[in-house]
C-alpha cells in the first residue's frame, strides 16, 4: 500500500505553518504503522502554486519545503523504515515563470523549440478533449499550447534536445535517492497534431516517449517504480500501464464508489466485473494500481455523503481486491473535501493532528471550511478511542498488510444473494471468498466452514453465520 502525501498539509516541522520534509520525517513512523509499504510524495519542485503542478525548476525543492539535505534524511529515514518513495513529476507542462519558457518567448535555442508557438491561425480553432475548452493562451502577444490553462503552457516533445533534457531530470532525482516515479498526464506528451491542427492524442508516440525514459531510469535503477496517470478506456490504460508496470485504475474508483454510495449490489457487482477484467487472467502485463480518491477527487466520506460506515465498506472493498493500493492523506481520519476545478483546496485542507487545529506540527497554510476544530476528525480526537472512524480504517489498513498475497490473486468469479455480493479469488493461500454486504439488514453466509470478520459484526446464530449491514467477512477454503 502507498500513501499518498500533499507535504504542504501535512506535518510543519520549522514553525512557519506549512507542511515540509522535516516534519513529514517526524511522522514516518506514524504511516508505517498505518501498514503502508511506500509514500507518493506529491510535487516538491520549485513552483508558483500551492499544487505544485507547474515548475519553475526541476532541478529545485521548493524552498517552503526545505532542501536537499533535508529531502536526504526524510528519503533515508522512510527507507530504514522500508517504505519505498515514488516522487510525482509533471512532465508535461511548465510554469510560465520557468526560466526555459522566459527564454523561449525572447527567441533564445533550444528553449524555443521546447513549447509549441502558434503556426496558424486555424489552430486558435482547436478545443480540449474533455470540455471544449481553449488551449491556446497568450503570454506578451504570442500564443502558446497550453492544454490545461495559462498557468502551465506545455512543453513541445517535438524537439530532440527536450528528450535528453528530461532524461538529466530523472537522472537528477534518482541520485536523490527516489524509488521511482508517479507520471501525471502520461497520454498528454503528444496531444495536439500539428498536421491537423486539432487536439489529438498519439498514443503511438507518447508510449515511444515513455518506453525510452523507463529504459534510462532502469539502467539507473533496475528496480526503480513508475506508475502512470493515463484516465481513459481499458485498451488505453492496458497500452501504457505495460510499459510503466503500474497503471491506475480510475474507472473503479468511480465505479466502486458509486455502487456503494447507492448500496446496489447489483452495481457493484458489474462494476468490479467491467473495471477488474484483467484479474480474472493469471497472466497480466502490469500491476493495477488500485485506489478510492487523490488529490483531484472528492474525498471519500463527501462522496458517501458523510456517511462514515458506507465509507468504510468502500474502503474494505478495495482492500480486498488484487492490486497495489493507493490512499491519500486524511482519508484514514474521515476528512471532507469536495473537489472543484476552479477552487481547487478543499480536498487538500491540512491534516489534523489536533483536536483544537492548533499545536506542534499542525499546518496551518490555509483555513479550514470542511475539517474544522472540535469536529471529531482529528488524531487527538480518535487515536485509540475503540470504533472511531480512525481505528476501524486502520484495522482494514492492518487486515490488508498481514494478507499481502491479496495483491497478486486472480479473480475467479463475482456473483450476488440480493444485497450480499460474494468474490471467490484464487492465489497463494488457495482459494478464499470475500462476502461484502452492501445492505442495512442482516445477511446469511451460505458456509459450512469459518469466515472472518473484516469490517463490521460477524455471528454465529444456530449453526449459521449472520453479517451485519454494511458488513465484510474472508473465508479462506484451502491452502496451496
Amino acid at each position: 500500500m502507498f500513501y499518498e502525501l500533499y507535504l504542504r498539509s501535512f506535518c510543519d516541522g520549522n514553525g512557519d505553518g506549512i507542511g515540509d520534509l522535516k516534519g513529514a520525517e517526524k511522522k514516518l513512523d506514524y504511516i508505517a504503522e498505518l501498514g503502508m509499504e511506500g509514500i507518493w510524495l506529491l510535487p516538491i519542485m520549485q513552483s508558483p502554486a500551492y499544487h505544485g503542478y507547474s515548475v519553475t525548476d526541476f532541478f529545485a525543492i521548493n524552498p517552503i519545503y526545505g532542501d536537499l539535505k533535508d529531502l536526504r534524511n526524510f528519503l533515508y529515514g522512510a527507507h530504514k523504515r522500508d517504505l519505498k518513495v515514488i516522487l510525482d513529476l509533471p512532465l508535461n507542462h511548465t510554469s510560465p515563470s520557468h526560466e526555459w519558457f522566459l527564454k523561449a518567448l525572447d527567441g533564445e535555442k533550444p528553449y524555443c523549440d521546447w513549447y509549441l508557438f502558434l503556426q496558424s491561425e486555424e489552430w486558435l480553432k482547436a478545443r480540449r478533449h474533455w470540455d471544449n475548452q481553449q488551449v491556446w493562451s497568450n503570454y506578451s502577444g504570442r500564443w502558446v499550447y497550453a492544454l490545461f490553462g495559462p498557468g502551465s503552457p506545455d512543453l513541445n516533445f517535438e524537439s530532440p534536445s527536450l528528450w535528453q533534457q528530461i532524461k538529466e531530470v530523472l537522472t537528477f532525482w534518482l541520485s536523490v535517492g527516489f524509488d521511482g516515479f508517479r507520471f501525471d498526464a502520461a497520454k498528454h506528451i503528444f496531444d495536439f497534431s500539428i498536421e491537423k491542427g486539432i487536439c489529438e492524442y498519439q498514443h503511438s508516440r507518447n508510449i515511444a516517449f515513455w518506453k525510452e525514459m523507463t529504459s534510462h531510469c532502469r539502467a539507473i535503477s533496475p528496480d526503480c517504480l513508475f506508475v502512470s496517470e493515463v484516465w481513459d478506456d481499458a485498451r488505453i490504460v492496458d497500452m501504457y500501464s505495460s510499459i510503466f508496470g503500474i497503471g491506475f485504475n480510475f474507472p473503479l474508483a468511480e465505479d466502486l464508489k458509486l455502487a456503494i454510495a447507492s448500496r446496489n449490489a447489483e452495481s457493484l457487482v458489474k462494476a468490479l466485473k467491467t473495471d477488474m477484467q484483467r484479474f480474472f487472467r493469471s497472466k497480466r502485463s502490469y500491476e493495477s494500481g488500485t485506489f478510492l480518491t487523490n488529490h483531484d477527487m472528492t474525498r471519500l466520506v463527501s462522496s458517501m455523503n458523510g456517511d462514515r460506515d458506507l465509507a468504510l465498506l468502500a474502503l474494505t472493498v478495495l482492500l480486498t481486491l488484487p492490486g497495489l493500493p493507493f490512499l491519500y492523506y486524511g482519508e484514514e481520519l474521515g476528512m471532507e473535501g469536495v473537489y472543484d476545478e476552479y477552487f481547487n483546496e478543499e480536498q487538500l485542507e491540512p491534516f489534523l493532528w489536533y483536536e483544537n487545529g492548533y499545536g506542534p506540527g499542525q499546518t496551518e497554510w490555509k483555513a479550514l471550511g470542511k475539517n474544522r476544530p472540535h469536529g471529531g476528525v482529528s488524531i487527538q480526537a480518535q487515536s485509540g478511542i475503540a470504533g472511531s472512524y480512525f481505528e476501524r480504517f486502520k484495522n482494514i489498513l492492518r487486515f490488508r498488510r498481514d494478507n499481502p498475497w491479496l495483491r497478486f490473486t486472480t479473480i475467479k468469479s463475482i456473483s450476488r444473494k440480493k444485497d450480499l455480493v460474494m468474490i471467490n479469488l484464487h492465489g497463494s493461500k488457495g482459494n478464499a471468498i470475500l462476502y461484502h454486504n452492501t445492505g442495512n439488514s442482516r445477511a446469511t453466509l451460505d458456509t459450512t466452514g469459518t469466515p472472518v470478520v473484516i469490517n463490521g459484526r460477524l455471528e454465529k446464530q444456530r449453526g449459521r453465520w449472520s453479517m451485519a449491514g454494511l458488513s465484510s467477512a474472508i473465508e479462506v477454503l484451502d491452502g496451496e
